[in-house]
């Protein structure tokens, strides 16, 4: 049914969600770059059918998640094929996510009608981003830069701590234009630190580096970076727990998902020729793959509908999709693997 798409394993069903749901690109993206790394047109014919069915989420103007929506499956579709069919959803789309922006406050609102916040705005929303940076370069329309830079650059100060670990969400009050809250939805408290939160805040700031050359978002990465990889809480084994300042550790929820984003973000980290000592982020990436194929992450073959991760979380706070599959764990494992796959090919030519 290719209305519905595998988001994640609970209670031992398989939880299918609509094409608006964040997570609806996640299974396209996953046969992409199963035909990238394989080859077999078996994924290509059934990447280009399950990505067209998103097709007209380009036009949601309702949430930030139009990025991750039609990035991961469209976009992904377009840097393989070069499909100018793409490229236009992809265009389309990075209008629909302009249109949440706020020149006033400096940022693009994630989502709307979430209680009584009045402009929030997530860590998830650097990743949306790319979108915005590569309709800039397309169309040689500088609106998309200034959104994209502006929203980053806010982000960098009003969402991260003097640690640099980072908030969840900021909500704005559209008066004063200022921080009205500053918390967590899904980490343990408005104080800690949500671990997917964290892995998000590094990956977004990569690709904003790859995505303008700005040496200001590289050292806000390396920044994140250190956050996470120095933490006294970040495991021998590199999965992180859910949330790095969770009382119950070591007897707690290690999440999968967080530890796959954290990879892609480190693997890219380590190939630029600006950072010094790249092997500490490559090495800590190749661990977190390591422990996920030896150490019990990877389901079997035909288990848990063929999901590849288990042990990832969705929410605590809110008992959902709690050490179970999903989706987006999946996929950026699989964007990790791609990475370093073509990372060592590089480094042999």
């Amino acid at each position: 049914d290719t209305m519905l798409f595998r988001r994640s394993i609970e209670n031992n069903k398989l939880n299918m969600v609509p094409p608006s749901d964040w997570t609806s690109g996640f299974f396209p993206g996953i046969l992409w770059y199963l035909y990238e790394y394989s080859g077999d047109t078996q994924f290509l014919s059934a990447a280009k059918s399950w990505t067209n069915t998103l097709k007209d989420q380009c036009y949601n103007t309702s949430t930030h998640d139009i990025g991750f929506i039609i990035n991961s499956s469209f976009g992904q579709g377009y840097r393989i094929t070069k499909s100018e069919s793409y490229k236009i959803v992809m265009n389309t789309a990075a209008e629909s996510l302009a249109s949440r922006y706020f020149d006033d406050i400096g940022c693009i609102k994630s989502l709307d009608d979430i209680g009584d916040l009045e402009f929030p705005v997530l860590i998830d929303n650097m990743v949306n981003l790319e979108i915005l940076y590569k309709a800039w370069r397309w169309n040689n329309n500088k609106k998309y830069y200034k959104i994209a830079n502006k929203h980053a650059l806010k982000t960098m100060e009003k969402h991260f701590r003097s640690d640099f670990s980072s908030f969840q969400v900021v909500d704005y009050d559209l008066n004063s234009l200022l921080p009205r809250y500053r918390g967590s939805f899904q980490g343990y408290s408005d104080s800690t630190a949500w671990a997917r939160g964290q892995s998000w805040g590094l990956y977004g700031f990569v690709l904003a580096f790859r995505e303008t050359g700005d040496r200001v978002y590289l050292d806000q990465s390396i920044r994140i970076a250190s956050y996470i990889l120095g933490h006294i809480n970040f495991p021998a084994d590199c999965i992180p727990y859910w949330d790095y300042l969770s009382p119950d550790i070591p007897n707690t929820p290690r999440d999968a998902s967080a530890a796959a984003i954290l990879a892609s973000a480190l693997i890219e980290l380590s190939s630029y020729s600006e950072i010094k000592q790249p092997e500490q982020y490559l090495t800590i990436a190749e661990k977190i793959i390591h422990t996920m194929v030896r150490q019990g992450y990877f389901n079997k073959p035909n288990e848990y509908e063929n999901f590849v991760l288990n042990q990832g979380v969705g929410s605590i706070p809110d008992k959902t999709e709690v050490g179970v599959p999903l989706i987006y764990g999946d996929y950026y494992l699989l964007e990790a693997l791609v990475k370093y796959k073509n990372l060592k090919i590089n480094e042999k030519l």
